[in-house]
């Protein structure tokens, strides 16, 4: 089993430059549907199966300029799981919520959220 290290989660630019890396904190959502398939007529017991699913990301970093965070709201991204040298997840999101807080004396934070637009998944060799 590979350890996946917060530094190693970064969102990249169209032209591959990465954009954010070593987040503060970093959280990927996922999500599945179950969708009900037994009869109430027939069926003493609930069946399921698979429905959709999605996807998001909540990301937490320190600013580096006041304009980080709020030049990628609306804009799509690709983002890289990476393990040692390896991409091990990999997908694309859109920015649909970016906070910056500041208070004298500390740095200034952030936070993004970003909603994924078809699927998380290893990368196809």
């Amino acid at each position: 089993m590979s350890i996946i290290h917060g530094r190693n989660i970064k969102i990249y630019n169209a032209s591959g430059t990465a954009l954010l890396a070593a987040a503060k904190s970093c959280t990927i959502h996922a999500q599945g549907e179950a969708i009900e398939k037994s009869s109430e007529t027939y069926a003493r017991d609930r069946e399921y199966t698979t429905g959709r699913s999605t996807w998001s990301i909540d990301l937490a970093y320190f600013v580096m300029a006041v304009t980080d965070g709020i030049l990628l709201v609306n804009t799509m991204y690709q983002i890289r799981v990476v393990v040692g040298t390896s991409t091990v997840l990999q997908g694309y999101v859109i920015c649909t919520d970016c906070d910056i807080q500041a208070t004298a004396g500390n740095l200034a934070s952030g936070s993004i959220k970003m909603q994924g637009t078809g699927p998380l998944a290893a990368p196809s060799s």
